[in-house]
């Protein structure tokens, strides 16, 4: 295999995987590798590799650190554990690596023994998924959609709609205001759109035009504006996340409005800000874990099975009620 794969300039694992059968290889790569295989005389053994057997390595590769709210938002426990535990009963190395502008995916000659590449909460530039394809290497991203590449998503539409309706059962019929900020485009037009579908679901009143405030970056959710929206007559702000929640919860909190009397809060995610925030956050948890528990399963079906695995992954999540509402 060492040989086919000098032979073929590409790594040992594509050789693995062109001459399995796999059906996450592109046509192209198969056709060459099997070539050189056949030139040089390979005859493959009708013998298959038990899964328990096989130790898989897989590049997980993080946002950029210049992202300065990353680390708020998941737990990298929950996440490697998540990913090992769908991944199994295969063995797994699991690299870890930070995303940058200048991301080179394989940075030596052959690439190494990579079976697959997580992108997690950041899209890459598309060069690299073309380096990727190229080398014929298993490619999805976490919790962003890319056209084309293999994806598990938190269902965010959905997620929003159970804060709807919650709001709905304590007696919310409107006044609301959907907090966001710039630089999460997609969470925020999915979770707006969600928002939206629970509140004429629930007969709450809310115009997506007038009641949703992007501010340009989380540190600019600051008191005056806030004051201002609840003179304007609000009395709910829905964080997009609980990074906004929580800052909401400081900022109301430094006015002098008391939560839940005077002013409802509510957030997303449960991430780890949720543990330290008081009162506790009212929140979605769209579990990391399960995430990436779904993503190595994924993973698992097409790289040791064989299995044509799902294209888009869809994971709902589970409201959690707090103390903000």
């Amino acid at each position: 295999m060492a040989r086919i794969a000098e032979a073929a300039g590409v790594s040992k694992a594509t050789v693995s995987r062109a001459l399995g059968g796999s059906s996450l290889i592109g046509g192209p790569v198969v056709s060459h590798v099997k070539a050189v295989a056949e030139k040089m005389g390979y005859v493959r053994r009708n013998q298959r590799r038990h899964s328990e057997r096989s130790i898989l390595t897989i590049k997980l590769v993080l946002p950029p650190s210049t992202s300065r709210t990353a680390n708020l938002f998941y737990s990298l426990f929950d996440l490697v554990d998540g990913l090992r535990e769908g991944l199994s009963p295969s063995g797994t190395n699991i690299i870890v690596e930070t995303a940058g502008k200048d991301y080179v995916p394989f940075p030596h000659k052959k690439g190494g023994e990579v079976d697959a590449f997580v992108f997690a909460f950041h899209r890459p530039p598309a060069a690299v998924f073309e380096e990727i394809k190229e080398r014929g290497v298993n490619c999805l991203v976490l919790n962003r959609v890319v056209r084309g590449v293999r994806q598990v998503v938190s269902d965010h539409r959905d997620a929003m709609r159970q804060v709807a309706e919650h709001l709905s059962s304590k007696g919310v019929a409107g006044n609301c205001c959907f907090v966001g900020y710039r630089g999460i485009e997609d969470v925020m037009r999915m979770r707006v759109q969600g928002f939206t579908e629970g509140c004429a679901a629930n007969g709450i009143t809310f115009e997506a035009k007038e009641d949703v405030w992007i501010a340009d970056s989380p540190e600019e959710i600051k008191c005056e504006t806030i004051k201002a929206e609840y003179e304007r007559g609000v009395r709910v702000f829905v964080g997009v996340n609980d990074v906004v929640g929580s800052l909401l919860i400081q900022q109301l909190h430094e006015l002098g409005y008391k939560i839940p009397h005077d002013i409802l809060v509510t957030g997303c995610d449960n991430s780890p800000l949720c543990d330290v925030t008081i009162p506790r956050l009212t929140t979605v948890d769209l579990s990391i874990r399960t995430l990436a528990m779904r993503a190595g399963r994924n993973l698992h079906a097409g790289i040791v099975d064989g299995v044509e695995s799902e294209q888009s992954i869809l994971v709902r999540g589970e409201l959690l009620i707090g103390e903000t509402t």
